[in-house]
């Protein structure tokens, strides 16, 4: 299981540290691309593991709302569908427990797909973002639409922006 798990984190370090690499070696005179979030510290990496393998379970979207997960029919182009577990909404960081699921639609079938996680705090209970992962790289981001600090991590769908970012270009 450790090795599994180690496996995973370095793949995944390994992956951002890639992408990184290619903004850095951008040629002198031309654009660069933008630049995605900051590599997360090793210990949020193995942290953003461990909610991986809890959300897995969640893959299977009749599991969420088994788990008390409900459409609240928001949608977000460059994030997807939203649903929300309202018995975890309170004023805690709990990185195990996410308030929200993010799906897309799949093209290939009738079905929506995980791709990412949100947490969420309303503003009402927190006048400052949460503390959320280890490292400064989780910027969470005021929604004010619906009153509420949020922060994503893209878990099952890679964000070439960075595991934090709020939208994903990959996700129509």
């Amino acid at each position: 299981m450790i090795n599994h798990l180690c496996m995973h984190v370095a793949a995944l370090a390994l992956a951002l540290n890639a992408m990184a690499a290619s903004i850095a070696s951008a040629h002198d005179g031309e654009e660069a691309p933008a630049a995605p979030a900051a590599i997360p510290q090793p210990a949020a990496l193995y942290q953003l593991e461990h909610v991986r393998q809890l959300a897995a379970r969640y893959q299977d979207l009749q599991t969420a709302l088994d788990d008390g997960y409900v459409d609240i029919s928001v949608f977000y182009p460059n994030m997807g569908h939203h649903y929300l577990n309202p018995a975890l909404l309170d004023d805690t960081f709990d990185a195990e427990n996410p308030e929200l699921l993010v799906y897309e639609d799949d093209p290939c079938s009738s079905q929506r797909r995980l791709v990412a996680v949100e947490y969420a705090v309303p503003l009402s209970l927190a006048k400052r973002a949460p503390q959320g992962f280890p490292g400064p790289h989780d910027i969470w981001s005021i929604n004010q639409q619906f009153q509420l600090w949020t922060l994503h991590a893209w878990l099952f769908e890679y964000n070439p922006t960075g595991v934090f970012s709020a939208y994903n270009p990959r996700v129509p």
